[in-house]
């Protein structure tokens, strides 16, 4: 860390030098010792500013931030809500202070265009503030800040990184749904009631109304005291709470990740998951997820309450951060060198190779060639990756109480010198590429495997697949099986695809309007194969986006399929 010079204190350098050369060329002694003497005057301000810089060497400054509660229930925090990040900066050292502005790094997802700035006396902390606004839902990690200190006069400045991650949980956005916007037509008794009133055959349960007897109404129904009084044969109709079990099958495949940072299928997907699982359990239903792509990522199984509701929420947020080997589009070499260069910023540690061992060493086996050339020591950087990890999973269990513990998934990789470097990533929020592309029928194999881990559990009342049917059509028996599977076994079936149109950005000119056309065109055609194949067995297919009502666009599907 050297000082250098600021814009000011290079206009200044110029000016000086400029001074100088006039003065050479013309002959005029004033105006080189007018520049000597601004050369002079800048070198001892910067030996003065010098300082600054053992202090930072020394440590003597430090960087701690939080984040508050947000405004949402329970002290979340939301997707496109703003939230403070409180910032402190603390002087061990025995000058003062000008931090000009601070550079805070986090992941993509989060949107910070200010730029704190603070002025620390010795042995004194000055606390400051800043606005992040979170685009998308997700486990958003804060890397660390870059402080730019500065001296009185603006000559000089310094940069100095503190490292300090810290992970933010943000939810998805809150989408408005009054009650359950599939009304059950099956259910189960359960010994946790429902808030779903149906009409069932049999003896038990509560009265509903009175009415005339009609032709196929079973005799043991007749309410013999009623007909009495009226002179008419009146049965009883009864009614009884249930609890009805839904189960969202959520596709997390590319199609559904592409578009702008927050405004993607997904994005829109886990929103309208999250507002459905809250109706759900608010309903004293259960409820179950399962995300998929060509295999099941995610799966939770059916149940109810709070707690499971922030587990489906856990799972939604996962499903935003893969970083297994068959789902990403980086190869080993790449996955080396973006860690290697995140631990060398981050951790300030070199697992580079500096010296290429021979041919016939065997510690070749350990080492990787990254897309530059670089080699890097794998397994030194496994090792750390594990150390750092033990330590990250140690300060989370300290900090979760007993069911709170956020349990993850394990981690899909061939080789076991790089399953530690995927596990760092997924943890530090390291975001790797999801992978664009599939073999031939993997797709379908996929949804198969969703259907099956859907109603494996039991017989859903209610089964919603978000998706945009890519690939479905590439293996067609395979389909119709899994199709036909999944209306076996659940009472409805509401399939809901994101709207091409409703993802697209709007065009300004007549050009643009035409490629957005095309655009949307081509996107419809991938769609159609898979609408045509569950359309011809009889479910009911709906698209929509985040300007559609979800309560319209499912209960519409439901109430069409109950009449078909």
């Amino acid at each position: 860390m050297i000082p250098r010079l600021a814009t000011r204190g290079k206009l200044v350098l110029a000016t000086a030098l400029l001074f100088l050369i006039v003065g050479a060329l013309h002959g005029a002694p004033p105006l080189v010792g007018l520049a000597g003497s601004i050369l002079t005057v800048l070198l001892a301000l910067y030996l003065a500013f010098y300082p600054t810089a053992i202090l930072l060497r020394r440590k003597k400054i430090e960087l701690s931030w939080w984040v508050p509660p947000g405004d949402q229930p329970g002290g979340a925090l939301s997707a496109e809500r703003q939230f403070q990040l409180h910032l402190a900066f603390r002087n061990h050292g025995s000058r003062k202070l000008r931090i000009l502005y601070t550079s805070i790094l986090g992941a993509s997802g989060l949107e910070i265009n200010e730029r704190p700035s603070a002025t620390v006396k010795r042995g004194q902390q000055v606390e400051v503030t800043t606005t992040v606004k979170p685009l998308a839902a997700g486990y958003q990690v804060l890397h660390g800040a870059a402080l730019t200190f500065g001296d009185a006069l603006g000559l000089f400045d310094i940069e100095a990184y503190f490292p300090n991650p810290i992970a933010v949980k943000v939810f998805p956005r809150t989408m408005a749904l009054r009650g359950q916007p599939v009304r059950a037509i099956g259910g189960a008794l359960h010994e946790s009631m429902g808030m779903h009133h149906v009409r069932r055959r049999g003896l038990s349960g509560e009265l509903r109304e009175l009415r005339e007897h009609s032709h196929g109404d079973p005799f043991k129904f007749i309410a013999w005291k009623a007909t009495a009084r009226r002179g008419r044969l009146m049965v009883r109709d009864l009614e009884n709470e249930i609890v009805t079990t839904h189960v969202v099958m959520l596709d997390v495949g590319a199609g559904m990740r592409t578009g702008a940072l927050g405004k993607t299928p997904l994005d829109w997907a886990c929103d309208a998951t999250t507002a459905l699982a809250r109706a759900a359990i608010n309903s004293s239903d259960r409820v179950g997820l399962v995300g998929f792509d060509t295999r099941p990522v995610v799966e939770l199984g059916v149940d109810t309450g709070h707690n499971h509701y922030l587990q489906i929420v856990d799972r939604l947020l996962d499903m935003r951060s893969i970083v297994d080997e068959d789902l990403t589009d980086v190869t080993a070499g790449e996955l080396v060198a973006l860690v290697a260069r995140y631990l060398a910023h981050q951790e300030a540690i070199d697992v580079r190779v500096k010296l290429a061992p021979p041919l016939d060493d065997p510690r070749w086996s350990s080492i990787q060639a990254g897309p530059d050339g670089q080699l890097y020591d794998v397994a030194a950087t496994g090792r750390l990756c594990k150390r750092l990890i033990e330590m990250m999973a140690n300060a989370s269990d300290r900090n979760a109480k007993g069911a709170d513990k956020r349990r993850q998934a394990p981690i899909v990789e061939s080789d076991s010198q790089l399953a530690p470097l995927r596990q760092f990533c997924r943890m530090r929020g390291i975001e790797l590429p999801y992978r664009t592309s599939w073999e031939h029928g993997r797709r379908a194999a996929g949804f198969a495997l969703a259907v099956e881990r859907a109603v494996s559990s039991g017989r859903p009342d209610v089964a919603i697949l978000i998706s945009d049917l890519s690939g479905f059509g590439e293996d067609e028996p395979r389909a119709i099986r899994a199709i036909a599977r999944l209306r076996k076994a659940a009472g409805s079936v509401v399939v809901l695809v994101p709207s091409a149109a409703a993802f697209m950005p709007f065009a300004s000119s007549p050009h643009g309007q035409r490629v957005r056309e095309l655009m949307v065109r081509d996107q419809r055609a991938a769609i159609d194969p898979g609408r045509r194949l569950l359309l011809r067995h009889g479910i009911m297919v709906v698209e929509g986006g985040p300007a559609d009502s979800l309560e319209r666009l499912i209960g519409g599907a439901s109430r069409l399929r109950r009449v078909g």
